[in-house]
């Protein structure tokens, strides 16, 4: 797994253990700190992501329309190609953009590519996709997941 720029293995390691719904003293607990040595990574990865979240938006051009620190996910609007912009921070991926486009994917150079990421991101959230919705186009997939993922966003 390459590292994200500007963060840590440890500091990724318990950040995931937070968004896979353990308790900061269950997290201490495993890791054999105190809670307060959690509270304090966690505290500065979630700023560390919203940062990296924010600049990723601002450098592309996304109107920032939700952020969501917890889950590494910003939801925004692109006016350069008018449609809807989710910007994604993974552990295994770190930052990564997902134009929320009509699915033209056949033939893309990067269809491979896009499809583990996309998967990665589902299964690093703990989202169960059935066969047939792994089959999908990588932008198919891509609106399944983050319609799992952002509360009353349609897939």
């Amino acid at each position: 797994m390459d590292i994200p720029l500007g963060f840590t293995e440890r500091q990724l390691r318990i950040w995931g253990m937070r968004r896979a719904g353990l308790s900061l003293a269950e997290i201490a607990r495993r890791l054999g700190v105190t809670r307060q040595a959690v509270h304090n990574v966690v505290r500065n990865v979630d700023d560390q992501v919203s940062q990296t979240l924010r600049s990723i938006a601002s450098a592309a051009k996304i109107e920032m329309q939700h952020l969501d620190t917890t889950k590494g996910i910003l939801l925004g609007h692109s006016h350069e190609t008018n449609d809807r912009v989710i910007v994604t921070f993974s552990t295994r991926h770190g930052a990564q953009i997902w134009h929320y486009h009509t699915g033209k994917c056949k033939g893309c150079a990067l269809h491979k590519t896009c499809r583990e990421v996309i998967l990665d991101e589902a299964e690093e959230r703990s989202i169960i996709l059935t066969e047939e919705e792994r089959m999908k186009n990588p932008a198919e997939v891509a609106h399944i997941v983050f319609s799992r993922v952002i509360p009353g966003l349609e897939p």
